[in-house]
């Protein structure tokens, strides 16, 4: 499984961005699961076949950013390599005049993924979330990264972001779209 490693370097470019003076960090892309993230076990369904309307340009500036206020800017995805089809979106956004950043990531799991989320849980131990989906948990996989875990009504996926309480939020929503 790629994830660890992928976390481990997303942590590691995090710690170094808030080291040169770069904004927070802001890069979740735990999205990069994607190539593990497969399209197995009808991930297709879920959000109606396509991962960015997992969230709204409304949800993601809505959201709390150690930045300041966000302005949506697009979205970027990341494909699985066997089926083509996009498992992984990031959510780029911008604060004042400073180039885009990714703000949230939605990244669709199969089961097999889903299970690793008590492993995935580096920095703290996981906390579940009754009320999201049918099962959620927190899990704070890298320093200033936070994911949710969501047993959704058509798959399994997860939501990333910087802040608790932006991350909680989106989740909440996503599950309510799936």
């Amino acid at each position: 499984m790629k994830r660890p490693v992928l976390l481990v370097a997303l942590a590691t470019s995090a710690l170094l961005l808030a080291a040169c003076g770069g904004a927070s960090p802001t890069t979740p892309a735990a999205a990069a699961s994607a190539a593990g993230a497969t399209a197995a076990g009808g991930t297709s369904a879920q959000f109606g076949g396509d991962v960015c309307t997992a969230l709204t340009k409304a949800d993601i500036e809505g959201g709390t950013y150690g930045q300041g206020t966000a302005v949506f800017d697009s979205t970027d995805t990341q494909k699985d390599p066997t089926t083509g089809a996009a498992v992984v979106c990031q959510y780029l956004v911008k604060f004042g005049s400073n180039p885009s950043t990714v703000a949230a990531v939605v990244t669709l799991l199969d089961s097999t993924e889903y299970a690793t989320h008590t492993k995935a849980s580096i920095v703290a131990s996981e906390v579940s979330l009754p009320g999201i989906g049918s099962e959620a948990w927190l899990v704070a996989s890298a320093p200033g990264l936070l994911e949710v875990w969501v047993k959704g009504a058509h798959g399994d996926f997860s939501v990333a972001a910087q802040t608790k309480s932006t991350v909680i939020a989106l989740a909440t929503v996503a599950a309510g779209r799936d």
